[in-house]
């Protein structure tokens, strides 16, 4: 079993900004993973849009590697039992899409909060997307380890990092290209300004 601390990252950046090819290159090499694909945008794993298909294929592979796109009809719906499956599984990366739609302040499920607080138990590494980090619920932001960091002109979205990160993040993400993002790292006192690769 990989014996590196399994983190969450959580990515931050507008439509076009190059938040979901950052995320691509961050799971390409990843041995066992779940992709939690709300926008329908991945193609480098065996894609599964139910349920029922996607515990009996599960089944089959859980013991190696693998790497699972599931494309929910009704991605709301689906992500509880997703998350409990995860679990189960353990030893993974699970990669979700869009994170904001499971993460409202006060609403976090059961499972999806599990998951949260005790996934580095289980060895489960999450990377998550986000347009917005406004109307994120803190549980998630306060164990996320590292924030990769777009440009964001908007004001409860500058508002949110000084609140929950630093104010240091909003100095820098102020002047962003695009295709720029800072990488934070909890407990470090460096901010890195880099440059995504399109």
């Amino acid at each position: 079993m990989d014996k590196v601390e399994k983190i969450i990252s959580l990515i931050f950046g507008k439509r076009g900004s190059g938040k979901s090819e950052l995320a691509k290159k961050m799971v390409q090499d990843k041995k066992r993973l779940f992709i939690y694909d709300t926008m329908g945008e991945h193609t480098n794993g065996v894609l599964i849009k139910d349920l029922v298909q996607l515990r009996d294929y599960w089944k089959k592979v859980y013991r190696g590697n693998f790497r699972i796109i599931y494309q929910p009809v009704d991605p709301y719906a689906d992500f509880n039992s997703i998350c409990k499956e995860v679990a189960i599984c353990k030893n993974l990366t699970f990669y979700i899409e869009e994170v904001s739609i499971y993460s409202k302040p006060l609403s976090l499920s059961p499972e999806f909060l599990e998951i949260i607080q005790r996934g580095r138990h289980y060895f489960i590494e999450m990377i998550a997307t986000s347009q917005r980090p406004h109307g994120i619920d803190k549980m998630l932001t306060s164990q996320a380890k590292k924030m990769y960091i777009f440009n964001t002109t908007e004001p409860r979205d500058i508002a949110y990092f000084k609140d929950t990160v630093s104010y240091e993040i909003v100095q820098a993400i102020a002047n962003l290209e695009q295709y720029q993002y800072v990488e934070w790292t909890d407990g470090s006192d460096q901010l890195e300004i880099k440059r995504e690769k399109i």
